[in-house]
């Protein structure tokens, strides 16, 4: 059963300036810095073998960590823009003091889509901070959202030394909402916990879009309601851009009984498993989704 992501593997040609963001601006520790086994590459949609993996995690986090992965012959990727097209979007992060971070952030280069919005959580009364990072290295937007005690849960929540939490939820977009609703609870037993329409002036500020267009994304989660969260969310429609072919985002997630998961995965209802593979005694399955995330399935039971 899903239960969190553990690590976003975020493939791109030259690591160090995604290293000084995320070890230098937002406080992940280096995990470790090797050359990886190349049998990894077919898992992660890559046609050269990586040349160069770093892991950065925060280490009293329960998942979310990032493992970023040196291809050097990989395109670069199109910036992130309007939510037009299928594929990983956005990384969610939660942050202590969010205009302090966003200042070091802007000072050292980072460049935000627009200044802080706010905003009430679709369908509640809860109060959001939010401001978008756009991460050109990887494509991807990040979302800096101002943490709440109590209220949004992540290591800030048990160690007061993090300014700035895991990867708390990653952000995929999808043309068939319905069926990765049916794929993240019926083939992976994901919770669905919070499902709504994100419009409105704020959010249309903050990401670009006209007035009138919004979104509905679903958010998922496990029985421990471990980070990273699963979220997949429609795209919107008109000016359309056409999708990415390489996989800037693998969701890596252990789970149980993987003959039972790759039993379910089978056939081409929800995409197409891209491999099957056995490293340090952990067997690993790769997922294709139709729903433009790609996944690392790893085995529970033999993590002890």
């Amino acid at each position: 059963m899903f239960d969190g992501i553990d690590e976003l593997v975020l493939p791109a040609p030259d690591l160090n300036p995604l290293v000084s963001l995320y070890r230098d601006r937002l406080g992940f520790a280096l995990v470790s810095d090797d050359v990886p086994d190349p049998r990894w590459g077919a898992l992660w949609g890559l046609t050269e073998a990586p040349t160069r993996e770093v892991l950065l995690g925060k280490p009293h986090s329960a998942g979310g960590w990032i493992r970023l992965v040196e291809a050097p012959g990989l395109p670069s990727p199109a910036p992130a823009g309007r939510p037009d097209r299928p594929g990983p979007y956005a990384l969610d992060f939660y942050l202590r003091d969010a205009a302090a971070t966003e200042d070091d952030v802007t000072e050292h280069g980072g460049d935000f889509l627009s200044e802080a919005v706010h905003y009430s959580l679709p369908g509640t009364d809860i109060p959001v901070r939010e401001r978008m990072l756009a991460q050109p290295h990887s494509g991807l937007l990040h979302a800096f959202v101002q943490y709440r005690p109590r209220g949004t849960r992540c290591v800030i929540d048990h160690d007061s030394t993090e300014a700035v939490s895991e990867v708390v939820a990653a952000v995929f977009l999808t043309d068939d909402l319905p069926g990765a609703r049916r794929f993240a609870t019926d083939v992976l037993g994901a919770h669905p916990y919070f499902d709504g329409r994100f419009d409105g002036p704020a959010v249309e500020r903050m990401l670009g879009l006209v007035p009138g267009e919004g979104f509905t994304g679903t958010l998922f989660r496990g029985p421990g309601s471990r980070n990273a969260r699963l979220e997949f969310a429609e795209t919107v429609p008109g000016r359309r851009r056409d999708p990415e072919q390489v996989r800037r985002v693998v969701a890596v997630c252990t789970m149980d009984d993987l003959d039972g998961l790759a039993g379910r995965l089978a056939g081409s209802e929800h995409g197409h498993l891209s491999g099957d593979l056995t490293l340090d005694g952990i067997r690993h399955i790769g997922f294709t989704s139709r729903y433009g995330a790609t996944f690392v399935f790893r085995e529970r039971r033999a993590l002890a």
